[in-house]
């Protein structure tokens, strides 16, 4: 996993940023947690359960490669996890946007 990802402050929390990295083993969904976890600088078993929000399985399956490795085009999908809006694209790009103030 690649990240990039906006300076933050105290005051204004910024859109945390990463790219999923097709060539490593690791899962798509595993990549998600992780930048969740990133985003609400906590560690990633302390966050609770995620699987309550989406499923896993079916986000690997969502966004794995199709027949013949090539990559699939064009879908996202986005959820909302303690008032954080993830917003995950088939080409690997996550978005966490932080709770809105106030909410």
């Amino acid at each position: 996993m690649s990240k990039s990802n906006t300076s933050r402050s105290a005051a204004t929390p910024a859109t945390y940023h990463t790219t999923h990295d097709w060539k490593n083993t690791e899962s798509i969904s595993t990549t998600v947690m992780t930048a969740i976890a990133e985003a609400m600088d906590e560690d990633p078993r302390e966050i609770g359960p995620l699987y309550d929000q989406f499923d896993p399985d079916a986000l690997d399956g969502l966004f794995s490669p199709q027949p013949g490795g090539r990559p699939r085009k064009g879908s996202h999908v986005g959820f909302t996890f303690e008032g954080y809006h993830i917003l995950v694209q088939s080409d690997g790009l996550i978005a966490i946007h932080p709770p809105d103030e106030g909410t």
